[in-house]
């Protein structure tokens, strides 16, 4: 019996992420917002959680949302992750919007509600046209 396609949407680049959940098959389509660690491989204990490395692994899309005033993955840090990825050959965008790190995050001084409503138009136009085109 063949699985359903899937999609993915990570935060902060979970632990579940780093487990795998974009590089399944059977997900299509992935969103990735402010991933901390991708750039230098750095998650929590972890020296080098390896994400870069598994790139040509992603099989669906994969759209990739930053601030560009977040700390945690400064413009050199965005750019290790596009040219990694162009590299891979994988599909993917990346977004930028003039926010801190965690802006969704609809508590304290980084929640930034527009780019909020931005990024998450943008995520549901991703499974709008992997899911229903």
């Amino acid at each position: 019996m063949p699985t359903a396609a899937r999609a993915w949407t990570g935060f902060l680049h979970t632990r579940k992420s780093r487990q795998g959940k974009s590089f399944q098959p059977d997900v299509r389509a992935t969103v990735c917002y402010y991933g901390t660690g991708i750039h230098d491989g750095k998650l929590g204990q972890d020296a080098d959680a390896g994400s870069l490395a598994r790139a040509r692994e992603i099989h669906g899309e994969l759209l990739m949302i930053f601030g560009t005033k977040d700390p945690h993955v400064p413009d050199a840090g965005r750019e290790t992750i596009d040219r990694t990825l162009k590299k891979s050959g994988v599909r993917y965008n990346t977004l930028l919007y003039p926010a801190e790190h965690a802006f969704t995050r609809d508590e304290g001084p980084r929640f930034d509600p527009e780019a909020t409503d931005l990024a998450f138009a943008e995520m549901i136009r991703l499974f709008h046209t992997v899911f229903l085109s």
